[in-house]
C-alpha cells in the first residue's frame, strides 16, 4: 500500500512537472541547488566553529567580507550588466564572451598590482600575504563564473548551471573541512582550498566560452558595460555597505571575536538567501522579460506570491533561532540569536527594494539607483560608528535593518516616478499589500522576539501552526498550484 502510494504520488509529480513552463522548472530546479548549496555549508559550518577558535573564524568572516567589497572593485561588476545586453543583442554567447573578456582583463591587472603591493595590503586588511594572494587571484576565477551564471540563469540552462554550483561547494568545503582536521586549525586552511577549487573552476569555464565564442573584445558591448557598471558602482558599493561593512567595522572597533559571534547570527538570518537566491535566479530575468512584454498585472501577482514567501519563510526562521544557532554553532555563540530577527527584517526589506530598483535598472535610470544607496551606505557607516561603539556589534544587526527599510521607501519613490513618467502613472506592483505585508513583518518580528524568550508559548504556537497547515492543506496545495499555474 505504501509502495503504491509512493508511485501514485511520483506520477503526479511527473505529470505536474512536465507541464510547467521552462522559468518554473528553472526556478525549481535553481531552489533545489540553493538547497544543496546550503545544506553543505550547514554541514560543514558547525565542523569550523568547533574547530577554529572565535579568532580564526572571525578572520574567516573578515576575508569573507573584503572579498564581497574588492570583487565589486576588480570587476566593477560587469555581469550586472549582461541582462540589459541581452535586451539589445540576440547573439547571447558574444555578448558573454565579450564581458568575460573584459572582466579577465581587469581581474588580471589588479591581481599584478596586489603581487606588486602585497605587504602593503596585507598589513591594511590585517591579514597574512597568504589570504591577500588567495583573495584577488579568486578574483579572477570568479568574474569568469560570474558572467557564465548569468548567462545560463538568462537562458534557463539550469542542468549545467547546477552541476557546477554544487561541484564548487562541495568540493571546496571538503577540502577546507579536511585541511582543518588533519592541516591546521586557522584560516589558511579553511579559505586557501576554498581558492584553488574556484580558480580550476574558472579556468575551465574561460576555455569553455572562448571556445564556444572568440569575441573577447567588442567596442560597443565594452563601451556598455563599463558605462552601466561604472556609473552604478557607487551603487553597488553601497549594497556592500549595507550588506557586509559592519563585520569589518566591529572587526575594528571590538575585535575578531565579535566578528565571528556576529557572523554566526548573520549565516543563520541568511539562510533565507537560499529561497531569495533561488527565486532571483528565476524571478529576475521574468521580470525583464514581463515588463518587456508589458505584463504587468501578471508581474504584480506574482510579485505579491513570492514576497509572501518569502515573508513565511523568514517567520520560521525567525522563530526557530536559538535552535539553529545551537546546530550551526553550539552553546559558545548562542547569544548571537538575541540579533537575528532585525538581520531576518533587514533581509526582508532588502529582498523588496530589488523589486522597485531592478524596474529602474530596465529602463536604465542610474541616477535613481545610485542616490539612494549613496544615502543609505552614509547613512549605515554613521549610525553603525555611533551605536556600535555604545552598545557593541548587536547594535549592527539594528542599525542595518533601520538603514534597508529607509533604502526601500526611497526606491518606492523613484519607482513611482518611473511608473509616472514612462508608464502613464501605471503602478506594476500592488503597493497595498506590500505595505501591509512590510508592517506585518515587522511587528511579527518582535513579537517573534518575545515569544523565543518564553518557551511553553512558543512551542504552543508552533504546534497549532502545525495543526493549522495539515488542516488547511488542501487550501495550501491549490495556493501552491495557482502559483505555478500563473508562473507559465
Amino acid at each position: 500500500m505504501t509502495v503504491n502510494r509512493v508511485n501514485n504520488i511520483w506520477k503526479i509529480f511527473q505529470k505536474k512537472y512536465k507541464n510547467m513552463s521552462l522559468p518554473v522548472k528553472a526556478g525549481f530546479w535553481f531552489t533545489i541547488c540553493n538547497f544543496m548549496q546550503r545544506g553543505i555549508t550547514m554541514i560543514t559550518t558547525p565542523i569550523f566553529t568547533r574547530v577554529l577558535s572565535e579568532e580564526q573564524y572571525g578572520l574567516v568572516s573578515t576575508f569573507t567580507s573584503w572579498q564581497n567589497v574588492l570583487i565589486l572593485i576588480t570587476t566593477l561588476s560587469l555581469y550586472k550588466a549582461m541582462m540589459n545586453l541581452y535586451i539589445k543583442y540576440d547573439n547571447k554567447e558574444q555578448v558573454l564572451s565579450a564581458v568575460s573578456g573584459l572582466s579577465l582583463i581587469l581581474t588580471l591587472a589588479w591581481f599584478i598590482v596586489a603581487l606588486v603591493f602585497t605587504n602593503q595590503i596585507s598589513e591594511w586588511m590585517q591579514m597574512s600575504k597568504t589570504l591577500v594572494v588567495c583573495l584577488f587571484v579568486s578574483f579572477i576565477a570568479q568574474a569568469g563564473i560570474n558572467c557564465w551564471q548569468v548567462y545560463k540563469r538568462y537562458t534557463y540552462e539550469y542542468r549545467s548551471l547546477i552541476s557546477v554550483t554544487i561541484l564548487l561547494t562541495a568540493v571546496s568545503s571538503l577540502l577546507g573541512v579536511l585541511c582543518v582536521l588533519l592541516v591546521s586549525s586557522s584560516a589558511e586552511s579553511r579559505l586557501v582550498p576554498q581558492s584553488i577549487v574556484t580558480v580550476i573552476i574558472g579556468l575551465v569555464i574561460y576555455i569553455s566560452i572562448f571556445k564556444h565564442n572568440h569575441t573577447v573584445y567588442n567596442k560597443e558591448i565594452w563601451s556598455f558595460a563599463l558605462i552601466f557598471c561604472v556609473s552604478l558602482l557607487p551603487h553597488y558599493l553601497s549594497e556592500f555597505v549595507l550588506q557586509s561593512s559592519d563585520k569589518l567595522m566591529i572587526n575594528y572597533m571590538c575585535g575578531s571575536r565579535d566578528v565571528a559571534i556576529y557572523s554566526v547570527s548573520y549565516s543563520v538570518g541568511s539562510l533565507i538567501n537560499l529561497i531569495t537566491g533561488a527565486l532571483n535566479s528565476s524571478f529576475a530575468p521574468y521580470q525583464y522579460q514581463q515588463i518587456k512584454a508589458k505584463n504587468y498585472e501578471r508581474l504584480s501577482t506574482v510579485a505579491n506570491q513570492v514576497l509572501l514567501f518569502v515573508a513565511v519563510m523568514l517567520g520560521c526562521l525567525m522563530l526557530f533561532s536559538k535552535e539553529v544557532v545551537l546546530i550551526f554553532g553550539g552553546k559558545k555563540y548562542i547569544e548571537s540569536a538575541t540579533v537575528i530577527v532585525p538581520i531576518c527584517i533587514g533581509i526582508f526589506f532588502n529582498y523588496l527594494f530589488q523589486l522597485f530598483a531592478r524596474l529602474q535598472e530596465y529602463y536604465e535610470r542610474k541616477l535613481t539607483v545610485v542616490i539612494p544607496s549613496i544615502l543609505c551606505a552614509v547613512l549605515n557607516l554613521i549610525l553603525n560608528y555611533i551605536f556600535i561603539n555604545i552598545f557593541g556589534y548587536q547594535a549592527a544587526a539594528y542599525t542595518t535593518f533601520f538603514c534597508y527599510l529607509f533604502f526601500c521607501f526611497i526606491h518606492y519613490l523613484f519607482y513611482k516616478r518611473v511608473c509616472k513618467e514612462l508608464l502613464d502613472g501605471m503602478q506594476i506592483y500592488d503597493i497595498k499589500f506590500i505595505l501591509v505585508l512590510s508592517i506585518v513583518v515587522i511587528l511579527g518580528g518582535f513579537a517573534i522576539m518575545v515569544v523565543n524568550s518564553i518557551l511553553w508559548l512558543k512551542y504552543s504556537l508552533i504546534c497549532i501552526v502545525i495543526v493549522m497547515a495539515v488542516v488547511k492543506r488542501n487550501i495550501i496545495k491549490k495556493y501552491i498550484n495557482k502559483i505555478l499555474q500563473e508562473n507559465k
